[in-house]
């Protein structure tokens, strides 16, 4: 890292809804200093500044001069350059999802940070919900086949956030990350349909993949609804696993017996359901205490540049499958 302090320094660009969070977690955590912010609507950025006393910086290359890492919560549409400009100042960069606007840009950023030397992480905060966290240690520990995942994101229209991007590259990239980590295997197939509702832009989607393990996952998201909705399911043949993303709780539904003949009968029997214990955690404090200890060499983030370049190359595939219905 540039910095002799004893402690890394972390700045932040953007001073919107996930950009204030940001602040907020850094200002409050042991071990990192938060080196300031950076926002292009200076109203903005001093009235958030003022709330954490943090120091605004006038440009985003003032920033950088005072940072050792950044977290960019800018719009998707301007990650490229903003990354490119980071690492070419050697400050790593914890880059909110997606990673950028196409797999060509994430690309270039993973090229970057690597010729660098530097830590890119793409912010994929579900990973760090501990209702997922809690079902993919759950799956690891009883590696059982994964037959389907089924996932649903949906949210009201508000016309407020995330304008610059459809509703594939604001909510559904979330759930690309996380079935392409729980099925583990190439995609074989993919279908999809989708539609504008209250923009010109694709406000509704459902998608299925089909993965050369047989794995077939189903996902439906929208910004349309009026109710928010973030679940995700997996089932294996003995398991039927129910996480609630929004409640941070996670059910599993276990079958002890496996179908079997019985007077002629096939069935599966004793089904019972268990409510699984799930930390009270904030994800996106756990994102960034993944991000401090990536920084300092401790350990590789959960989330590093790559895998964020596999999520946007596999949204690239329903997207090109979205084209053709």
């Amino acid at each position: 890292m540039k910095t002799k302090d004893k402690y890394p320094k972390i700045g932040v660009i953007g001073a919107g809804t996930m950009g204030q969070h940001h602040v907020r977690i850094i200002s409050q955590t042991p071990g990192v200093v938060l080196s300031g912010l950076f926002d292009p609507d200076p109203v903005r950025a001093a009235e958030l500044c003022s709330r954490h006393s943090c120091m605004e910086h006038p440009s985003m290359e003032a920033l950088l001069d005072k940072s050792d890492a950044v977290c960019v919560a800018a719009p998707t549409s301007i990650h490229l350059d903003i990354g490119l400009a980071c690492l070419s100042r050697g400050v790593h960069v914890l880059m909110e999802k997606p990673l950028a606007d196409t797999a060509a840009g994430a690309g270039q950023l993973v090229d970057a940070a690597d010729a660098a030397g530097l830590v890119l992480m793409a912010g994929h905060v579900e990973r760090y919900n501990p209702a997922i966290g809690k079902m993919m240690a759950l799956l690891c520990e009883w590696q059982e086949p994964v037959i389907s995942i089924d996932a649903r994101r949906l949210t009201p229209f508000d016309g407020s956030r995330c304008m610059d991007v459809d509703v594939l590259l604001d909510l559904l990239i979330h759930d690309i990350d996380l079935i392409l980590e729980i099925a583990d295997s190439p995609i074989a197939r993919v279908h999809a349909a989708g539609r504008p509702v209250f923009s010109q832009q694709t406000d509704v989607c459902h998608a299925l993949l089909e993965f050369d393990n047989t794995c077939v996952a189903t996902l439906w998201t929208a910004k349309c609804s009026p109710r928010k909705v973030r679940s995700l399911t997996v089932t294996t043949r003995r398991r039927y696993m129910v996480a609630d993303t929004l409640s941070r709780s996670l059910a599993v539904y276990t079958a002890d017996d496996l179908p079997a003949l019985a007077d002629g009968v096939c069935f599966m029997g004793n089904i019972r359901m268990e409510s699984v214990d799930v930390p009270d955690e904030e994800p996106l404090r756990r994102e960034l205490e993944d991000f401090f200890q990536a920084i300092q060499g401790r350990k590789p983030p959960l989330v590093d540049g790559r895998r964020g370049l596999a999520a946007l190359s596999a949204l690239e595939v329903v997207r090109k499958a979205l084209s053709q219905t």
